[in-house]
């Protein structure tokens, strides 16, 4: 318990295995509940270039001090304190909870109890604790014109575990992560930046799913929800997102990975945003 135009290079292979984005995506008209509802296995993204391997945190965060745990399993699921800090990560809390479940050859689900699963994400300024996380730290925003300064936060966590309990549930607690450009261009007419001429990664969370004997589950959570901060803003940039957006995925599974946070209906969660979603593994 706690007491509590530019390129980046290292990010060329976000689009490895990717298709090129497909027609345009439409309106964003369901939330995770209703690609569930669809009966559909969570699908895969991309691992990113910023998963926490030992050696790769700029500021090692290290909870447990069993070094023979990899740091990527060393913290727990509350990723907006750090043990032993007094001050709480900054940005706008959320909590994301569920279960992780497996899907047989019938379609009948069952819940994984043991699964172990590990989050990450950018701080609520779009910068991760990772030394390869070096270009654009500063940057103006695509609308407004304005600076943005991704900076490091010293009282995030950045990633965390959680084993699911008997009946397979899970929940971790953080921020919402700022997003931040990938590719940043310039059209004829301007100077200026647009969503028109780079692309921009919408916030988002990373997570690993592992259980015994099925085959290993990465892929990327998006928001929306019309108290989530920014939230027009945002589902622009999740309407344009390469990734997201892949071909590979229909529209059904990019639908099935947005998810709507909302305030908690039994009042049992006060200081977030609570956003549901259930991980389906299948073979």
């Amino acid at each position: 318990m706690k007491n509590k135009t530019n390129m980046f290079s290292r990010r060329n292979f976000l689009r490895t295995g990717l298709g090129t984005v497909g027609a345009a995506a439409g309106t964003l008209i369901t939330n995770s509940a209703f690609g569930q509802m669809l009966n559909l296995k969570t699908p895969r993204q991309t691992l990113g270039p910023f998963f926490p391997d030992d050696g790769d945190p700029v500021h090692e965060v290290r909870e447990n001090l069993d070094f023979r745990l990899p740091i990527s399993e060393a913290n727990d699921n509350d990723l907006t304190l750090i043990n032993g800090h007094q001050e709480t990560a900054r940005g706008q809390v959320v909590y994301i909870k569920g279960k992780v479940l497996f899907k047989d050859s019938d379609n009948t689900k069952s819940p994984l109890p043991g699964a172990v699963l590990i989050m990450w994400n950018a701080s609520a300024s779009g910068r991760y604790n990772h030394r390869g996380d070096t270009d654009a730290h500063r940057f103006q925003h695509p609308i407004t014109g304005e600076w943005i300064e991704r900076k490091l936060d010293e009282n995030f966590q950045h990633w965390g575990r959680c084993i699911t309990d008997a009946e397979g549930n899970y929940w971790f607690k953080t921020v919402v992560p700022g997003f931040y450009p990938v590719r940043i261009g310039k059209d004829n007419e301007s100077d200026k930046p647009s969503l028109g001429n780079s692309w921009y990664r919408p916030p988002h969370l990373h997570f690993m799913v592992t259980a015994p004997g099925i085959p290993q589950l990465v892929t990327q959570l998006y928001f929306k929800g019309n108290q989530i901060e920014h939230n027009d803003f945002i589902q622009k940039l999740n309407a344009k997102d390469a990734i997201l957006r892949s071909e590979r995925l229909t529209q059904d599974e990019q639908e099935n990975i947005i998810i709507e946070y909302k305030k908690d209906r039994a009042n049992k969660i006060t200081d977030g945003l609570v956003g549901n979603y259930d991980f389906v593994l299948t073979f």
